[in-house]
């Protein structure tokens, strides 16, 4: 090649780099951090039996380095992660940016270091039917979202002086759920499916040098499943843990399993819940008689959406004209009608939506939500003078889990009584340099996780027949904070299948082989809420271990010699989600743990840089077929 040619193919390669990194990627970049850019991805999946082609997809939501632009480079690490029970890609939103951006600023082999966070988006999602959600934000007119899932007859004019209207009426929109006999083939989205979807996501990294370059991350629930799939027997004969750098447990397992194997009594109960699904005799989804109740379901999934459309637009000062969803519960709760009574800003409605116990010590929050929520501030409110003593006297339900401090000691449950019409109230925010010290998260991370949709996807509309609807066509390319549609079959298996320590079926169509004692020799990070002054180490093979509890850091020989961590980072103002949506705002300030300063992101990001070697490629979003889709 002669000079001149070297130098316009030079010049060339500047062009192109340059038009690589001009993408207009701004309207998915993450609140708060404008070097991490989301894409909401689908690639071929797993094919469980029944569903329509076009559904068997494996779904995820893809965070990287904005300044890769369309060409992302070798990835030092990338973290594949499984969110919790009822649980989507937007409660990963944050601890995944803060892990790609600090990474950033380390130095792997002479070049800032890369980590990629792919976190898997549950199946019901994928029946998303989100046209609607994507018209508002093309318009950035929330109504649009209202009129279309709830209906323009769910806006009520208050009448209450200076009160905006309310959505508190019952409408019909233009969008009607699935009945549990159009999703009929869910009672087959087993423990495998989701299996097949992520070693579906893990063929799209191109490593050189083996297992040196993925991760497995799960939270909650999620946990569990690493630990089934580290046991699980693949294809070519290998356990998944021997393909894999390390295994990530953030407040869910590690477990190894508290069973042998199944007795035959228990295979008999597990075929018979497996055949009822499939005939039609158990609902293949959760619907609002689930566990989570009226929160749960398609019609509460679209109505959470709308809500996040709402975030994305409003002034979070301004008035919320949602009521807040635990006030709806068909099973009255403490604090229900001082919920319906109280005047909230959007920033208020969002940390009383999920803080553990908005009004502190009050105990108006759900038991489930105390159980899976976070620490986010608390509402700004005073009972009226005179009304102190007008305590709510609704019979508590059964906790779930241990109480938030002060809670399980209040003696005076907030009551309607107590509350100011006239006053709108707002919320006081945990996290760094919040005003709220003991809590570590903050609402307005929580409100942009739930108005967060990438516009970069490469997700199409496909069409499909239904039993009971006909012929419909499934948008599901705006991604959602909430899962429509939770599939009862999957949540059966996350709990029948870690059970035990060794399982191995081939029958009715069930095969699997799983066998968590072969985990040995991958390296396992832990961060959780439990109390225990020590490790918990379920896996005799793993000589790697770290774990991050409420009483500091605990890591054996093996793991210092790695990554030794200052052993007082603890997680003792973390709440079950604040492992993964908690505020890193401030991370030069105090020590990892405290608020704004993610004991979690502090940590792992080392220690995953550390046990990684060489980059391996990954996929550009040319190849996957991204593109702008508002």
């Amino acid at each position: 090649m002669g000079l001149k040619t070297s130098m316009l193919a030079g010049a060339a390669l500047a062009l192109l780099s340059a038009q690589a990194h001009a993408a207009d990627l701004s309207k998915s970049l993450v609140p708060g951090y404008p070097d991490v850019v989301g894409e909401y991805l689908q690639v071929p999946g797993y094919a469980a039996p029944g569903t329509p082609a076009g559904l068997n997809t494996a779904t995820f939501l893809r965070l990287r380095s904005a300044g890769d632009g369309e060409t992302p480079k070798p990835a030092n690490a990338v973290i594949v992660g499984l969110p919790g029970f009822a649980s989507t890609p937007a409660h990963w939103l944050y601890l995944g940016s803060q892990l790609v951006h600090r990474a950033q600023g380390q130095t792997c082999e002479g070049r800032p270091c890369r980590i990629e966070v792919w976190v898997l988006q549950r199946r019901g999602a994928n029946l998303a039917e989100t046209e609607g959600l994507r018209e508002a934000r093309v318009k950035k007119d929330p109504k649009i979202a209202l009129d279309h899932y709830l209906g323009a007859a769910a806006l009520v004019p208050s009448s209450r002086p200076g009160e905006p209207a309310k959505v508190t009426g019952s409408g019909a929109g233009k969008w009607a759920p699935l009945t549990q006999g159009d999703a009929a083939f869910m009672a087959d989205w087993d423990f495998q499916a989701y299996a097949g979807d992520v070693d579906a996501m893990i063929k799209l990294i191109g490593e050189k040098t083996g297992n040196k370059n993925i991760f497995l991350a799960g939270h909650s629930q999620g946990g569990g499943f690493v630990s089934n799939y580290a046991g699980r027997l693949q294809a070519d004969g290998k356990r998944g843990a021997e393909k894999l750098s390390g295994l990530i447990f953030l407040d869910g397992g590690p477990s190894a399993g508290t069973a042998p194997a199944p007795t035959e009594a228990e295979l008999s109960a597990y075929f018979k819940r497996v055949a009822d699904l499939r005939s039609g005799k158990a609902d293949v989804y959760t619907g609002a008689s689930g566990m989570l109740g009226a929160i749960a379901g398609p019609m509460a999934a679209a109505s959470q959406s709308v809500t996040g459309i709402y975030y994305a637009f409003v002034d979070p000062q301004a008035e919320a004209i949602f009521p807040l969803r635990t006030a709806s519960a068909a099973r009255p709760n403490p604090g229900d009608d001082f919920l319906k009574a109280a005047r909230m800003t959007w920033l208020a409605r969002a940390g009383s939506s999920f803080d553990t116990d908005p009004v502190p010590g009050g105990g108006v929050q759900m038991p489930v939500l105390q159980f899976l929520g976070e620490g986010l501030g608390y509402l700004d409110f005073k009972p009226l003078p005179g009304t102190e003593d007008q305590c709510d006297k609704t019979p508590a339900p059964p906790m779930m889990g241990p109480p938030r401090p002060g809670m399980a000691a209040s003696k005076c449950v907030p009551s309607a009584a107590m509350v100011d019409p006239a006053k709108v109230y707002g919320w006081v925010e945990g996290g760094g340099n919040g005003a709220a010290p003991l809590d570590a998260g903050k609402a307005k991370l929580w409100m942009a996780s739930q108005a967060y949709a990438p516009a970069r996807s490469n997700i199409k509309p496909v069409k499909a027949s239904f039993k009971d609807s006909g012929a419909r066509t499934i948008d599901a390319s705006n991604m959602i904070a909430s899962n429509w549609y939770p599939s009862e079959r999957w949540d059966f298996d996350a709990g029948f299948v870690g059970r035990y320590k060794t399982l191995k079926l081939d029958r009715d169509g069930v095969k699997l082989d799983v066998d968590k004692t072969a985990i040995a020799g991958v390296p396992v990070y832990v961060a959780r809420q439990s109390p225990q002054a020590g490790m918990t180490n379920p896996f005799p093979g793993v000589t790697d271990f770290t774990e991050v509890n409420k009483t500091g850091t605990h890591q054996t020989e093996a793991a210092r010699a790695i990554t030794a961590f200052d052993p007082k980072i603890n997680a003792k103002l973390y709440f079950h989600t604040d492992f993964v949506s908690v505020d890193d705002s401030t991370p030069g300030k105090g020590t990892p743990g405290d608020p704004g300063n993610s004991a979690v992101a502090a940590t792992l990001t080392d220690w995953v840089l550390k046990r990684s070697k060489g980059a391996a490629t990954v996929p550009t979003p040319k190849a996957l077929g991204v593109r702008e889709t508002y």
